[in-house]
């Protein structure tokens, strides 16, 4: 795992087979350089690599039956949503902030109360 908070993730990396991006923006310019010729780019946002021929677009569309798998298994104890923060509706601006920051590690919750 690399920590992207510490370092360049480009100067830890070389020539791997796959790259997730999780994030989008520029780091799908970042991340082509150390993907390997033959490799595959993975985006699930919105990426500044989609003309890259090793790009790949996947989008999530939930349906209602895959929506209660997951919370049956939710139930079952067998998935876990890690919150990182717990904000009251209030805040939805600090919310926001955080969300832009790209430094929230788990989801951002907002509830109706204070």
């Amino acid at each position: 795992m690399i920590d992207y908070t510490t370092g360049d993730f480009t100067e830890t990396v070389d020539k791997v087979d796959v790259v997730l991006d999780l994030v989008g923006g520029t780091y799908g310019s970042r991340s082509l350089p150390v993907l390997r010729a033959d490799g595959r780019y993975i985006d699930f946002q919105s990426s500044d690599a989609a003309t890259d021929p090793r790009y790949h677009r996947v989008a999530g569309h939930p349906s209602p039956a895959t929506l209660a798998a997951m919370a049956t298994l939710a139930d079952q104890g067998k998935l876990h949503i890690e919150v990182g923060h717990l904000l009251p509706l209030s805040a939805v601006t600090e919310a926001h902030r955080l969300s832009e920051s790209g430094r929230v590690r788990g989801k951002i919750v907002l509830t109706p109360w204070e």
